[in-house]
């Protein structure tokens, strides 16, 4: 059965399941789509999957979880005595705040207060999510083989208008080091770094529930053919917090983990070995300005530096929405989750907002989900405002109450 038929024939008629195969395929199918706004397209993610959760919210079938909610209330406290602060003493940058960024985030962030009204059963509700994954997989796959047969299908620009895409600043087409090969996007992903990160999930999830090994090996071949580091990150995170808290099962679960990364890697040497040459060369990216490695865990790091040294009170009351990605500063750098909450909107609003995503009830496979999901969220590329990630991560660990599955 195809991937697709897969998804489909498990499909069940459940509110709270059609609506996490709805919002998980929103995130996964139509992260390259946009609606115009002026100058810049917004993801269309974003738009339709608020507007499906208030729907659901309307119908009962969602509700706000207090803790959050609170939490959520709380960070838009801190950002608004944060722009009182600003106006009365400004920061000594020449970057204005944007009220747009603001909005955004805290637009985005709302999905994280609401809550299934109702229990689902883990395994039916991850059994949606991998079905939903697979799709991508089984794809990201067919479009690296298809480059054999002379098919380079990485963008949809020629097919699809451009003012209704959301590729522009993104890297769909990346070369893989191997000739002319490039890495595998995914085909319906923005990059291929986004592809690995999905398929590390993928293989969290199924590690902790079905464990089906054809599943498991589309996901491992899916994440080898990203040729992108990310995702191997998100699957670290899984393996050292399943060794220290889930006991012996999680230490277990995390040789696993490691058992099936080192036959990867060995079949790969045999049948690929430049694949394996291509990755490795990638473990110093880290040391190297300039490089994707550097630009997401070095300078961001840099960049909190520069910026408290010249305004401490940043630390406490930030610089306003979308401040941290336009400094002007003498190299190329990014921001990462936590580094552009805390300097546009500071620390406190960082803390509540942590709270926000990630407190609440969860079951054993949540739970598990929770270090892989972070490491995803904050570390592995800028995902505050981004829907496809922010929105799928709160939908698995925080939004959707799992009944456990019984061993």
């Amino acid at each position: 059965m195809s991937a697709a038929g897969f998804a489909a024939a498990r499909l069940p008629r459940d509110p709270l399941l059609v609506f996490t195969v709805t919002v998980v395929g929103c995130a996964l199918l139509l992260q390259r789509f946009g609606l115009p706004a002026g100058a810049k397209a917004i993801n269309l993610v974003g738009p339709v999957c608020l507007l499906l959760a208030l729907r659901q919210l309307l119908r009962g079938v969602l509700a706000f979880h207090p803790t959050r909610l609170a939490c959520f209330l709380a960070c838009f406290v801190c950002a608004t005595v944060g722009v009182a602060y600003n106006n009365i003493i400004p920061a000594p940058f020449t970057t204005e705040p944007s009220i747009q960024s603001t909005a955004q985030f805290f637009l985005m962030t709302a999905f994280a207060t609401l809550s299934f009204t109702q229990t689902v059963r883990e395994a039916d509700f991850f059994r949606v999510v991998t079905g939903c994954l697979l799709i991508v997989a089984v794809a990201g796959i067919l479009q690296f083989a298809a480059q054999f047969i002379g098919l380079g299908l990485f963008s949809f620009r020629g097919i699809i208008p451009d003012r209704l895409l959301f590729e522009d600043g993104y890297n769909l087409q990346i070369p893989f080091g191997i000739g002319s090969l490039m890495k595998s996007n995914g085909f319906f992903l923005l990059e291929p770094s986004i592809y690995s990160q999905f398929m590390a999930i993928g293989i969290v999830m199924e590690v902790l529930t079905a464990r089906r090994k054809a599943v498991l090996a589309l996901f491992a071949t899916g994440i080898l053919l990203s040729g992108a580091g990310t995702g191997w990150l998100v699957l670290g995170a899984f393996v050292v917090s399943a060794a220290f808290s889930l006991g012996l099962r999680g230490a277990v679960l995390a040789l696993g983990i490691i058992a099936l990364a080192a036959a990867l890697a060995g079949l790969t040497f045999f049948v690929a070995p430049d694949v394996l040459s291509v990755l490795s060369d990638r473990a110093d990216e880290i040391s190297r300005p300039s490089t994707s490695g550097h630009l997401r865990f070095i300078t961001p790091f840099w960049v909190l530096s520069d910026v408290l040294a010249r305004a401490p009170a940043a630390l406490m009351f930030g610089l306003g929405g979308g401040v941290s990605e336009r400094l002007v500063l003498p190299y190329e750098y990014n921001v990462n989750t936590p580094i552009k909450i805390t300097l546009e909107y500071g620390l406190p609003a960082f803390v509540f907002y942590v709270g926000a995503i990630m407190l609440g009830r969860k079951s054993p496979v949540q739970r598990a989900l929770v270090a892989p999901a972070l490491m995803l969220l904050m570390f592995t590329g800028g995902y505050q405002q981004f829907p496809p990630i922010l929105f799928f991560v709160l939908l698995v660990v925080s939004v959707a109450r799992l009944e456990p599955t019984p061993r």
